[in-house]
């Protein structure tokens, strides 16, 4: 491999230098990110007014930010982590869905798109959802980040929607977004428009999370209200990031009845300061011709 400071040979340095910046721009710039990045987070705002069943199934924001190697993901909404107690659900509750992970090149469109692909993770965070079989009679208060997935659909038991298509003959395709997912063709796309997978069924641990409170999140900068998207339920978590792969992913969840759901794409971080270093390095080793 050619060292950045070995100068071709009859190469002029001003040549040099503009083939020294466009390899180190090319390999330091980082990919555009779909969300907004305010104060250290990145935030997908999803529609005010596409929650079925009003007010505490409405998901009104996800947020993300990285630390070192320590992932944050905060969720603002009008549902809480305990979910909305309701007689006729599976689990007498209908909670929010996992959070899945896409590192994948492909859509989450298929229950197959989700399984057993090293791609694809899910992180479960609210214990009263019906993930890993958790019933009332067979209680699985699990939460952590897991590979190896299988993924179910359960929004009949929790008096939902059969199909993402459903919801919208209800209505609710006068503001089909979810979050950065922006139009009906980039979810349908995305998501397809049929069944929707809330939950795993079956997955491998990777680690488990650490629950956070609004105050916690605030204390680390999140500002939903800043986008006018202060639910009455703020609550996040944060987990490894490290035991991931590197690079862009999509993350989204959904209720257990797809009432609502919110999507956020993740870019690169910014270039480490170690580049702008090499830059200068670089810079210093390029003798520049001076005018006559």
């Amino acid at each position: 491999m050619k060292r950045f400071l070995d100068k071709p040979r009859g190469l002029p340095a001003s040549a040099l230098l503009s083939a020294l910046l466009a390899t180190l721009v090319s390999t330091a710039a980082p990919s555009a990110s779909a969300g907004t990045l305010y104060n250290g987070w990145n935030y997908a705002i999803d529609s005010f007014r596409d929650g079925s069943g009003g007010p505490a199934y409405e998901e009104l924001g996800l947020a993300y930010r990285q630390v070192g190697n320590t992932g944050y993901f905060a969720i603002s909404g009008g549902m809480p982590l305990a979910g909305v107690a309701n007689s006729g659900a599976r689990n007498g509750s209908i909670a929010p869905g996992d959070l899945f992970l896409n590192f994948s090149n492909h859509a989450l469109n298929t229950q197959a798109s989700f399984q057993n692909d090293p791609g694809v993770f899910a992180i479960r965070f609210a214990s009263a959802n019906d993930s890993l079989g958790n019933t009332g009679t067979n209680p699985n208060p699990t939460l952590g980040v897991f590979g190896s997935l299988n993924v179910v659909s359960l929004s009949t038991q929790n008096v939902g929607y059969a199909t993402l298509q459903d919801y919208w003959n209800a209505g609710f395709n006068v503001q089909p977004q979810m979050g950065d997912l922006g139009t009906q063709a980039a979810v349908q796309g995305y998501l397809g428009n049929g069944t929707m997978y809330a939950n795993i069924s079956t997955g491998t641990q990777l680690a488990g999370i650490t629950s956070l409170d609004a105050t916690a999140l605030a204390a680390l900068g999140l500002d939903f209200p800043h986008f006018g998207a202060a639910g009455s339920q703020i609550f996040g978590f944060s987990f490894n990031r490290s035991l991931l792969p590197s690079g862009d992913f999509t993350a989204h969840f959904l209720e257990e009845c797809i009432n609502d759901g919110i999507a956020l794409t993740v870019g690169h971080e910014a270039p480490e300061p170690g580049t702008l270093a090499l830059l200068g390095l670089a810079l210093a080793g390029v003798p520049l011709r001076r005018r006559r």
